[in-house]
């Protein structure tokens, strides 16, 4: 008896969870994605997407602020061009000047940021990219090297089908707002507490 009553349970619920799926069917569209926090993942997801889409032939673009190509191996640029070099349908460009304590030139890091927007901008705009990763973006916005004002409405205007990703920690109000999936990572421990440096293969 008891054995009945939970078949009748899961049947209900597949057929619950089938109308729902049958519901949204047909709403497809592009989304604007945050992942923000003081936790550690936030490129890691954003590049994950990226791994699906190449994955079923859709096209793809990362343009990473703030960080500079120079300053380490990231494992994430190097292997997106080599499936680049490999046909995959993704670009990549790290036009950050680096962290502003490195750089201690705030009107170069303006300009870098400017240039790295104009090159996001042309995607987003883009019919022909499915996807938009804008990597380290809040942070740019938090140095005040770009203003909300002059991303958001790109974003807002994107192709129907495109979906734009931004990551970085203190990801704006006016972003959140505005955006269709927010997933904010938190911190509980990090290795650096224990005095253990950045590594390869983990942080890049």
């Amino acid at each position: 008896m008891m054995e009945t009553r939970e078949l009748e349970r899961l049947q209900k619920i597949k057929q619950a969870k089938d109308a729902s799926r049958d519901r949204r069917k047909g709403n497809e569209k592009g989304l604007y994605i945050i992942f923000t926090g003081l936790g550690k993942g936030k490129t890691s997801s954003a590049m994950n997407l990226v791994y699906r889409h190449l994955a079923h032939d859709l096209s793809a673009a990362v343009v990473q602020f703030v960080k500079n190509c120079e300053a380490y191996p990231d494992g994430d640029r190097l292997f997106l061009r080599r499936l680049q070099k490999m046909g995959f349908p993704v670009q990549i460009h790290t036009l950050g000047a680096g962290f502003t304590w490195e750089t201690q030139d705030p009107a170069k890091d303006r300009r870098a940021t400017e240039e790295a927007w104009q090159v996001a901008k042309g995607y987003i705009q883009d019919p022909a990219i499915n996807l938009v990763v804008l990597d380290e973006l809040h942070i740019a916005i938090k140095h005040q090297q770009i203003s909300v004002e002059t991303v958001l409405p790109v974003i807002q205007s994107r192709p129907y089908h495109c979906h734009v990703v931004s990551t970085g920690r203190y990801a704006p109000q006016e972003l959140i707002d505005h955006a269709d999936l927010v997933s904010e990572m938190r911190l509980i421990k990090h290795p650096i507490q224990q005095g253990i440096p950045a590594q390869v293969g983990i942080e890049f």
